[in-house]
């Protein structure tokens, strides 16, 4: 009977082999059987069978309760029969049935993963010799079906699934088949800020897309899941410093910047100084991972001149830098030079006034905005004369007196500087009125003629004496009256004839008497020489009667002219 049993086993494993290496077939079958003897069938002892699937075993087995103990059993009520070899012996001809081999069926499919229906496991069971008695218990040629192991004739399939992590784009899923290699798809999912990098997979290691994927499993799912790593740079809009020409104003630098990886660490502005030709870190932005698009300024307060560099970092150290254009700043104004060099005392060579401009960044040689005009006004506001970077003016003779000249510097951002200096300018020679004559004595004409031997002068330097109407001129500073004989002068000492003023006055005079003597025949002629404080000279020279009477040996006296 055992040899029978398992030469119809063989002949079942090579049909069911013969069908799954045809066709594919998909379904479940029955595989390994057991069976036992039945026995000494007299007795009143009560036989319950129960079929129970067993999923450690994967198999359904026979539970048999007897209502006394049985020695068989070991002295106990109940016996599993385990595996098909179990041979022990069932003493009863008419068993009760407990839980059905439809149930046990039923338990199996849905804990085992199984789809075998009841019909094809009788069906297998009859093809084996087994058939049921009618009560659901199964026997064949008096023993009892005991064992029942379950075999899975259809390939193992199981789903290849895609995780995006985070992403969007994943392949569809897939099915694998044992026994066949799977190509993972070539698509790659995208993430924005992210670089894919390859798939883990949940059942241990990595798979690049396309890769042959040849792992087998019965059933269920293994998840490729994405795995990303920021190799994305920041991305940054606009960076702009302004403004691009020469202004007096402040600077301003302004920003975006967004990161959608790893998300923002931090932005550092640097700052190059034309003037100094240095670098220097003027600002640092900090940020924990913001995906949110940032922005940020600066504003300028320095002169000089600059460009801008800046530095975005992400949280997993990608940068990106950016260049702004230069900026101009001009805080200060431009310094004038040269009015120092002005002749500021009474003069009466006419003063020049020469002035320049720089432009220069405070405190540098580094050239600004640059000059736009250097004027020089009088004191009415007229523009006596202009330049770019310098005028000069001689006064004129129609500024005689003092007056005081405005000069002005512009730049290009409209900065000014401004200086003034005071001019006295006297072209006028001091004025002398006196009481001599001009005649005609024996044929000669004599002037400066005293002809009572007394000189007398009215000495100013009024403005009224100039053509220019001056509004103050330097004012008298000496006068000396002098006698000349033979080619020796003398100077003439006295209150009346001789003074010298220590302060400048327009209205400063001095009337000079003196009586010439009759001792002072041989005198040549009397010279008065006034000098102002501008250095104007003014020289009379007088004759006196005595010295015309020795020249011409007339008689005439002094009574005759009265």
């Amino acid at each position: 009977m055992g040899f029978m049993k398992k030469l119809l086993l063989c002949c079942f494993m090579v049909m069911a082999m013969s069908i799954m290496w045809s066709i594919p077939v998909l379904a479940d079958g029955v595989g390994d059987t057991g069976d036992t003897d039945q026995g000494n069938t007299g007795g009143t002892n009560v036989y319950t069978f129960s079929y129970i699937y067993d999923a450690g075993a994967d198999a359904i087995e026979l539970k048999v309760t007897t209502l006394r103990p049985l020695s068989s059993f070991g002295n106990t009520t109940s016996h599993t029969f385990t595996s098909p070899s179990d041979q022990t012996v069932l003493n009863t001809q008419n068993p009760r049935l407990g839980n059905s081999l439809e149930n046990a069926i039923a338990t199996m499919n849905a804990n085992g993963g199984y789809n075998l229906s009841v019909s094809d496991a009788k069906a297998a069971l009859n093809e084996l010799g087994y058939y049921d008695s009618g009560n659901g218990i199964w026997r064949r040629e008096g023993g009892y079906l005991t064992y029942v192991s379950a075999v899975k004739i259809r390939p193992k399939i199981h789903t290849v699934h895609y995780n995006a992590n985070g992403g969007s784009g994943a392949p569809a899923d897939q099915k694998k088949t044992e026994g066949q290699q799977l190509s993972l798809p070539n698509k790659k999912p995208t993430r924005v800020g992210y670089t894919f990098k390859y798939w883990i997979a949940s059942i241990g290691g990595d798979y690049n897309p396309g890769q042959k994927y040849t792992h087998d499993q019965d059933g269920g799912t293994v998840t490729m899941k994405a795995n990303w790593k920021d190799e994305t740079a920041p991305s940054s809009g606009d960076f702009v410093a302004t403004p691009n020409q020469w202004s007096a104003e402040n600077g301003t630098v302004t920003f975006n910047a967004q990161d959608q990886g790893t998300g923002l660490s931090s932005i550092v502005l640097e700052r190059y100084s034309y003037v100094t030709r240095t670098w220097s870190t003027i600002k640092t932005w900090s940020y924990n991972g913001t995906t949110s698009r940032v922005s940020g300024s600066y504003t300028e307060y320095s002169e000089g001149v600059f460009y801008y560099k800046l530095t975005i970092t992400d949280k997993a150290g990608n940068t990106t830098t950016k260049t702004s254009a230069t900026i101009y700043l001009d805080h200060s104004s431009s310094v004038l030079s040269g009015v120092q060099n002005t002749n500021t005392d009474w003069t009466n060579v006419a003063p020049v006034i020469s002035v320049t401009a720089t432009d220069y960044l405070s405190g540098t040689t580094y050239s600004g905005s640059g000059l736009t005009s250097v004027v020089i006004k009088d004191d009415t506001g007229t523009v006596v004369a202009s330049g770019t970077a310098s005028a000069q003016y001689t006064v004129a003779a129609k500024y005689e007196g003092i007056h005081t000249w405005y000069i002005i510097a512009t730049d290009n951002v409209g900065h000014t500087s401004s200086s003034q200096v005071t001019t006295k300018y006297d072209v006028t020679s001091p004025g002398l009125d006196g009481n001599e004559v001009t005649e005609v004595i024996n044929g000669v004409t004599v002037s400066g003629y005293c002809q009572d031997n007394t000189i007398r002068q009215h000495i100013d330097d009024e403005a009224t004496r100039s053509v220019n109407s001056p509004n103050v001129t330097s004012g008298i500073r000496s006068v000396i009256l002098y006698r000349v004989s033979g080619g020796n002068r003398t100077v003439i000492y006295s209150d009346s004839t001789k003074i010298v003023f220590n302060i400048s006055n327009t209205h400063s005079y001095f009337d000079m008497q003196y009586e010439i003597n009759a001792d002072e025949k041989g005198a040549s002629y009397y010279e008065i020489i006034v000098v102002d404080f501008a250095g104007n000279r003014t020289t009379k020279k007088l004759t006196s009667q005595y010295s015309l009477l020795s020249w011409f040996h007339t008689s005439i006296n002094r009574s005759s002219y009265k």
